[in-house]
């Protein structure tokens, strides 16, 4: 570990203890997993396709507890129709509170809602209590996933999700008229279409600041997409209990490593009642597109958007391409590696949530207002084309 690297973790550490927030343990091993952790299988859980565990009153107080958290973590539930598609979007919003309080919009990936991103939207509202700003969240299901609803036959093309994301953006910006940054926020999949939307500048606003990439190296996925077959061959047809599910994510197949996050991301997966609980994303039907995810996604990701801040997280150390090698060299985006906590995988979002808020407040501060963090952060004021003050 660089000592570059050293010094941000300990500032994160520094904000989460001045939030109240658990620390991130630099004691653990290293953790490295693919995207799609096809080799963690459990060979007893690829011959019961049926997970029989819980009882109706277990399920029902965990749809309970996703309904009331939901409705606390996101108090404006809009659903935004697409008359072209027949097509209707839900959305999730936290207002920002305070003048000019940045808004970060969430992408999930695919077979995933935006309930994975729960505990993410709680910890950027802890991450600095003292101020007077907090920042907004605001997310939305994609088509074929979590609640919004859909057509059969559906097309998973990037092209059309990235045409999707622009229609909610664009209604959402006209919707909610704000001078508040923007910083999007895209976990595997979900990074890919943001970064095809800057590419093809359709978004209908100024105020984009920040691009941020969770957990997606093109090559790395690429390879995972191979695997995929087999994962979803082995994915249970379907639960009769919530938790059985949940059980079948963490102590399974070890996609998640955070019991909390699940019982509020996992439920919104599944669609039917008692004991037979469903997938409501067919991932099967998303495998004709799956070549269309990720190509040339680290060239676009370095070059577009030429005024908007970029940061990569990851979970592990991935193999950078040549194209994330030479852009980071040029400091065309900021790296961040969590690779110390064997407990953090691919959903890092859900498994630190409050050390990715850490990190993501932090990528905010620096480049919504250059000259200010520079000056409260670092102790200097610019004096651009000339000499620094001292």
């Amino acid at each position: 570990m660089s000592d570059l690297h050293k010094l941000f973790l300990k500032r994160i550490k520094e904000r989460e203890n001045a939030s109240g927030l658990n620390t991130l343990s630099e004691d653990a091993d290293p953790g490295i997993e693919t995207q799609f952790h096809s080799e963690n299988i459990n060979s007893s859980s690829q011959l019961n396709r049926i997970r029989k565990l819980g009882d109706d009153k277990a399920n029902t107080e965990i749809l309970e507890h996703l309904e009331s958290e939901k409705n606390i973590l996101f108090p404006v539930q809009d659903k935004y129709y697409d008359t072209e598609f027949n097509i209707s979007f839900q959305t999730y919003f936290s207002p920002p509170q305070g003048k000019n309080a940045p808004i970060f919009i969430l992408h999930h990936g695919a077979g995933s809602s935006s309930m994975t991103f729960c505990k993410l939207s709680e910890a950027l509202t802890m991450t600095n209590p003292a101020s007077d700003k907090v920042p907004g969240v605001f997310a939305f299901d994609a088509r074929g996933h979590g609640n919004t609803e859909s057509d059969k036959n559906i097309d998973y093309s990037l092209s059309v999700l990235t045409r999707d994301c622009q229609f909610v953006l664009n209604s959402f910006l006209e919707k909610n008229v704000s001078d508040s940054s923007l910083f999007l926020v895209g976990h595997s999949l979900g990074g890919a279409v943001f970064t095809n939307c800057l590419v093809e500048q359709k978004v209908n606003s100024k105020n984009i600041r920040g691009l941020v990439m969770l957990d997606i190296v093109e090559e790395t996925a690429v390879r995972a997409l191979n695997s995929m077959p087999n994962f979803i061959n082995k994915r249970p047809a379907f639960f009769s209990s919530l938790q059985g599910c949940i059980d079948w994510h963490i102590k399974d197949m070890y996609l998640l490593h955070n019991e909390d996050s699940a019982k509020l991301s996992i439920p919104d997966l599944l669609n039917g009642n008692s004991s037979h609980y469903y997938w409501k994303t067919d991932l099967k039907e998303t495998s004709p597109y799956w070549s269309s995810w990720f190509t040339k996604l680290s060239e676009n990701f370095i070059s577009c958007g030429t005024n908007v801040a970029k940061m990569l997280i990851l979970s592990g150390h991935e193999t950078l391409d040549t194209n994330l090698i030479v852009g980071q060299m040029q400091g065309k985006y900021q790296l961040v590696v969590f690779n110390n906590n064997p407990k953090v995988g691919h959903f890092l979002h859900e498994d630190i949530p409050s050390q990715i808020a850490v990190t993501l407040m932090d990528f905010v501060r620096r480049n919504d207002n250059p000259e200010d963090y520079m000056k409260n952060e670092l102790g200097f004021i610019p004096k651009w084309g000339g000499k620094i003050n001292r």
